[in-house]
């Protein structure tokens, strides 16, 4: 009887205490080049849901992972030749904004051929509350990332990158039953190895993406995953 009700409380809780984390993120070595020139992505990208695991009736029992694909967007405009404003977003999870910068190579708008690498960090957060008022709660996030590739020839961009990522996720959980008031808090770190290729043909842009990725949180073992996923969209 007591793991019926177990089951039960579990189910009544899960769906307001999950919350999305990102996989793919498409960023390529090449800065758009220029001042004002941009480019616009929508995705298709696996993604990480995180679970609070309610089972006991606390929330000190870390979490459970599922894996799950998301849409999202990538949004980038150049500031300079060689810095770009990034705007990366999955479904679900929170908008991150930054700078991406190419100390390597010449940007896409000079279509030259080589060696390209780029650094950048992105940061962003959001609140949250559902409609059914079950839990309010804030997640924050920063990413620090590398990516080089070498520009075959005006139309195909291979390219691998290496990134860092921390969140935190404080909640409160409003319900009627045993859980209310309780005040979950995450932290998750994330490492990710990317390798992916571009395709362009005058504006339009087709990228691919696969990857692999470690994932730590608070009172959870830690996971690993494989990710894929793909873009399609326009520059200018």
């Amino acid at each position: 009887m007591k793991s019926i009700y177990l089951m039960f409380l579990f189910l009544l809780s899960s769906c307001a205490t999950k919350y999305i984390l990102p996989g793919n993120r498409f960023i390529t070595p090449e800065t758009q080049g220029g001042a004002f020139n941009g480019q616009f992505e929508l995705a298709q990208a696996s993604a990480n849901q995180l679970l609070i695991n309610t089972i006991d009736g606390t929330v000190d029992n870390g979490v459970v992972y599922a894996d799950v694909v998301r849409t999202g967007f990538l949004f980038a405009n150049s500031i300079f030749e060689k810095m770009d404003f990034v705007w990366s977003h999955t479904g679900g999870g929170n908008s991150l904004i930054g700078v991406k910068f190419q100390p390597l190579g010449v940007s896409k708008l000079a279509k030259g051929t080589g060696h390209k690498l780029s650094l950048g960090f992105l940061t962003g957060g959001n609140e949250h509350e559902t409609g059914d008022q079950t839990i309010a709660f804030k997640l924050s996030g920063t990413e620090l990332y590398a990516v080089y590739g070498f520009r075959l020839n005006e139309n195909v961009l291979p390219y691998a990158g290496l990134s860092r990522s921390n969140y935190n996720f404080d909640g409160t959980i409003r319900t009627n039953n045993i859980l209310n008031g309780l005040e979950p808090s995450f932290s998750s770190s994330i490492n990710t190895l990317t390798g992916g290729i571009e395709f362009t043909y005058e504006s339009l842009v087709l990228k691919f993406e696969t990857g692999y990725q470690q994932i730590s949180t608070t009172d959870t073992k830690d996971r690993t995953r494989y990710l894929f996923g793909y873009s399609l969209g326009f520059s200018w």
